[in-house]
Parts: structure tokens; C-alpha cells; sequence
């Protein structure tokens, strides 16, 4: 299972990595804000129970293992006391998404994996079982390199440039034709009055990389200074773990990354000047499909070719349903 802060994917596979069924269900996040618990038993429960139907399998089927990735999972128990009666399994184990997410990249291998969509987080494992995490502190503390940042420098950049504080740039007028609104003030108005949503603002990111494209020097700074603070994260990881000097696979997982070919430069840039070696990839499989590769593991299964060429197949097809 992945479960994050719109929505929440479950798939049912046997173990040879065959998909089986896939269900979907709202957001799993956050089980501490009001209202978390049950929408994190709504989500579990909802999806893993339409994965079933489609595997033609019934409600009360046991599973050899699960793995559930999910937002904002602390290490307290607190989420996986709130969901451990949705899914039964012989063996459960409920974690924090940047688990599925290195597993995604790397096939349960060690390594560094950088996820950056609205907010960031990175995450690492080396060979002796270490694990370590650098920002995730959200929005208002850190989240550095993520949408919410990106789209919040943009704003600023163009707040500056419409009081004359820097030269002007076009993402005043991108970003309010993106949002619909005819001055600055009006979006600085929705922001305070909280009528848009942090994933809505966002969303507003989108327009940096085309403002850069155009030769904008306040989008293409802002780019780059994405890159950086991305890059930055997945070296203290890889320095907490010991892992600088090899050949290291560090992840690049998520929207900004898909994006932005200025934040992609950027960001290899500033981690070979931590990690040398490192050599960089993209997700191999979708994230829920990682929480498979992490459930076949802690049911013995060895990941043979075979298990992993379905496992292939396995997240095309989710990503296509």
C-alpha cells in the first residue's frame, strides 16, 4: 500500500509478483491532525478491500505480508495502531512512504532516494541495516527544493518585482494567469484569508520551470537553488549512513524532479560534491509497487528476474488504472 496526502493505492499480488488486484481509496495521512485516525481506517480498509474484489479473493483473506507506506507515518506506532485491523496479514509493517519509495528505486538495495512533490523528505539505507532522514520538516519549517517551495519563492520573487525591490520578472503575470486573478494583492489576499490549499499553491509551481525555459533569471535561480537544497539533503544522508565514498544509488522520485530539468542539473551537481560516485536513477517501479518488493521481502520470496520483470509489468499496469 502507498498512502499519501490525496490518495492511497493498494495492490494484491501473489508471490511471483503477479498483480492481482488494485484498489484506491482518499488520503491515509496524518493520523495525529483531527479527523485522522478514521480517515486513515477509511482509507486502508476501503482500498485493500476493492484490491480484493478485483483479485476475485474475499474480504477476510490473509495475507503472507503487507507492507503499508504512508505519509507522515511516525515511529510512535500511533498510525499503525489506527490501522492494523483494516488489513490481515501474518506479517504487517506500517512505515513512513520513504520506505516504498528507496524500494521503488532500488529494488530493496541499499541507497539514498530524494522524493520531492509538494513537500521533500530523503531517505537512506546502507548494507548494515542503517537508516537515516534529512528535511521533512512541511511547509512552514523546511520542505526546502519541494512545490510548496518552489511556488512560495515564485510568489515572493514577484511581490519584490511588483514593489521594485528586484527587476521585474514574468512569473507576476504567470503565476496570475495560472490562478485565475488579475493582481498580486488578490492572491495575497486567498493566501492569508486561507481560501487556497497548500496543494493548490503548489500547483503554481508548474509555472517556474516555463518562466526559466524563457530565460527568466528569478524562476531559473530559484531552480537552481531547488536543486541545491535537494542535493544537499540526499548528502547528509548519505553522509549519516557512511555511504560517500562508493558508488551509491541515490533516487530521484517525484513531480519537481519530472518537472524541471534546471532543479535535475542542479541537484547532481550539489550531491556529487558529497557523494562522488553516486550514480543517479529513477523510480524502477511505482511506489505502491515498492511497498510489494518490501512485503515479498519479509516473506522470504528472493527477488529472482522473474519476480522482478512482473513486478515491472505489475506497475505499469497500476499506473494505468
Amino acid at each position: 500500500m502507498d498512502g499519501g496526502q490525496t490518495s492511497t493505492t493498494a495492490v494484491v499480488c501473489d508471490l511471483t509478483g503477479k498483480l492481482l488486484g488494485v484498489g484506491r481509496a482518499g488520503p491515509a495521512n496524518h493520523v495525529w491532525e483531527p479527523g485522522g485516525e478514521k480517515r486513515a481506517r477509511e482509507a486502508v480498509a476501503g482500498s485493500t478491500a476493492q484490491a480484493l474484489r478485483q483479485a476475485r479473493a474475499s474480504r477476510q483473506t490473509e495475507f503472507e505480508a503487507a507492507f503499508l507506506g504512508i505519509t507522515g507515518t511516525k515511529e510512535d506506532g500511533r498510525t499503525e495502531r489506527a490501522v492494523r485491523n483494516c488489513v490481515r496479514a501474518r506479517r504487517l509493517r506500517v512505515a513512513n512512504d520513504k520506505v516504498n519509495a528507496l524500494a521503488s528505486v532500488t529494488g530493496g538495495k541499499p541507497g539514498v532516494v530524494v522524493i520531492a512533490g509538494t513537500g521533500t523528505i530523503a531517505y537512506g539505507e546502507n548494507s548494515r541495516g542503517r537508516s537515516a532522514t534529512a528535511s521533512g520538516w512541511g511547509y512552514l519549517l523546511g520542505d526546502e527544493g519541494g512545490g510548496f517551495w518552489i511556488a512560495r519563492q515564485a510568489i515572493a520573487a514577484a511581490c519584490r518585482a511588483y514593489d521594485g525591490r528586484e527587476d521585474e520578472t514574468a512569473l507576476a503575470r504567470m503565476l496570475l494567469a495560472e490562478a485565475g486573478l488579475p493582481d498580486l494583492w488578490d492572491l495575497h489576499f486567498l493566501i492569508y484569508a486561507e481560501k487556497v490549499s497548500r496543494s493548490e499553491l503548489a500547483d503554481l509551481a508548474r509555472v517556474v520551470p516555463t518562466a526559466a525555459a524563457r530565460g527568466d533569471r528569478a524562476a531559473r535561480s530559484i531552480l537552481r537553488e531547488a536543486g541545491r537544497e535537494l542535493g544537499l539533503a540526499a548528502g547528509t544522508v548519505a553522509r549519516q549512513l557512511r555511504m560517500r565514498r562508493g558508488r551509491t544509488a541515490v533516487g530521484m522520485v517525484g513531480g519537481v524532479f519530472g518537472g524541471s530539468a534546471e532543479v535535475c542539473r542542479s541537484f547532481r551537481r550539489e550531491v556529487r560534491t558529497h557523494v562522488p560516485r553516486a550514480h543517479f536513477r529513477r523510480a524502477r517501479f511505482a511506489p505502491v509497487i515498492g511497498s510489494v518488493v518490501l512485503a515479498l521481502k519479509m516473506a522470504g520470496v528472493r527477488r529472482t528476474q522473474s519476480v522482478l520483470a512482473n513486478l515491472e509489468t505489475a506497475s505499469t499496469a497500476v499506473g494505468s488504472k
